[in-house]
């Protein structure tokens, strides 16, 4: 019988949380490339260890993720739900964190919900995926965190 996983993991140090924000980036990269689902998962095993702050945006990621996961499943209300709480908690974040240009991250979503709400839960179908927002990112090595 394969061992569960451990449930309460302790939560990383500054300097592990450093050692490991190349999975942070992987999950940006994947996302970035359409990859939503495999985004949300990179990322959920780092976010579950995260210290707040940071954990907080990883969270934002995560949902971000898991809402183009819901306009591939074209599932509105959890898409526009998705999208306002990757928002909210990005927004503590702007202009800038961890390397990715957090602001600009923020006008995209903004942008994207606007565009699937004028469409609606009727029209959602209709929406270009070529909007989907881009995450903007230089990696940062940690320090100062």
């Amino acid at each position: 019988m394969a061992a569960a996983p451990m449930r309460n993991q302790p939560i990383l140090s500054p300097e592990e949380l450093q050692s490991r924000l190349r999975e942070f980036y992987r999950a940006l990269d994947e996302f970035n490339d359409g990859y939503y689902f495999e985004s949300h998962e990179t990322l959920e095993d780092l976010w579950i260890v995260t210290p707040w702050p940071e954990r907080q945006m990883f969270q934002a990621v995560i949902q971000l993720a898991a809402a183009f996961v819901h306009v591939a499943r074209g599932e509105y209300a959890g898409t526009i739900k998705l999208l306002d709480a990757s928002a909210q908690k990005l927004r503590e974040f702007a202009p800038e964190s961890l390397g990715v240009d957090v602001a600009s991250m923020l006008d995209s979503i903004s942008r994207a919900r606007g565009e699937l709400a004028t469409l609606g839960e009727t029209r959602f179908s209709e929406w270009d995926e070529a909007n989907v927002p881009r995450i903007l990112y230089k990696p940062v090595d940690g320090r100062g965190m």
